[in-house]
């Protein structure tokens, strides 16, 4: 679902890390949000979308993509953030999923993570992850296995050096394998699966890369890792305020987090 202009997410103050603020947008109120919509519409690259309007997708720099919603009256519906990485995973896409709240070129798929000698609906394990260019996939037959690269905003992200310190520290990863995801968006413990599905998950993974970037129009601190989970890689983009220990190559990280995924 798009962070649309009327949103809870538009007013509330930014108090707490965000996925604005993961990649370097410190929106802190209505008018930071509409003015941050608007440049994206005005310098992001126009992708049509027949019969109800168009994505502006504005890349500034160092992998931060706002992927803008304009309806055909020229009205700006909605933002996605996202972050254009290196992480790539196998995914067999089964079923579209548009949410209640969804504008009208919102979307998300669900799919399996790693499918298994090409058969789309058996794999690691099955999730929902949001496509910032949904509507431009409308011509694509499901069920398909396609490589995705899936960009991840936590909430808080915990980091360690090793597993011996993962395991001795009194967190919810201390019993989680390294390489470990549960698909928290997918079913509710006790109550059964969640219809329809959040494009979040709750994973540990390993850190093959990472590096501190600079936001180059804010001039605002975030961090990258790219991270090997089950399933396959991640991008996670984090605000530093929202990291509890130090990313390090080769460290475990792990997160609840949203996912945003566009299909190459």
């Amino acid at each position: 679902m798009a962070w649309t202009l009327l949103s809870e997410n538009a007013r509330r103050t930014e108090a707490m890390p965000s996925h604005m603020s993961s990649i370097g947008f410190p929106v802190q109120t209505v008018s930071d949000f509409t003015s941050l919509a608007r440049q994206a519409v005005q310098a992001g690259q126009a992708f049509e979308v027949t019969g109800l309007g168009r994505y502006r997708r504005w890349s500034p720099g160092a992998g931060i993509e706002l992927w803008a919603q304009v309806n055909e009256q020229n009205e700006v519906l909605g933002l996605n953030p996202h972050f254009a990485g290196e992480a790539r995973m196998r995914v067999g896409l089964v079923r579209r999923v548009v949410h209640p709240k969804d504008t009208p070129l919102d979307g998300a798929f669900y799919g399996w993570a790693n499918p298994q000698r090409g058969v789309a609906d058996r794999g690691d394990y099955p999730f929902c992850f949001t496509a910032p260019d949904y509507r431009l996939h409308a011509d694509l037959a499901l069920p398909n296995v396609v490589s995705v690269q899936l960009a991840a905003f936590p909430n808080e992200l915990l980091a360690f050096d090793n597993e011996k310190e993962k395991r001795s520290s009194k967190t919810w990863m201390k019993d989680m394998a390294a390489e470990s995801c549960i698909p928290s968006g997918t079913f509710l413990p006790g109550k059964g699966p969640i219809d329809p599905p959040k494009p979040e998950i709750m994973f540990c993974g390993r850190v093959r890369e990472t590096s501190a970037l600079t936001n180059p129009v804010t001039g605002q601190p975030f961090s990258w890792a790219r991270v090997r989970t089950l399933g396959g890689e991640l991008d996670v983009v984090v605000d530093p305020a929202a990291v509890r220990g130090t990313i390090r190559k080769n460290g475990i990280v792990g997160s609840m987090c949203w996912l945003s995924g566009l299909l190459s």
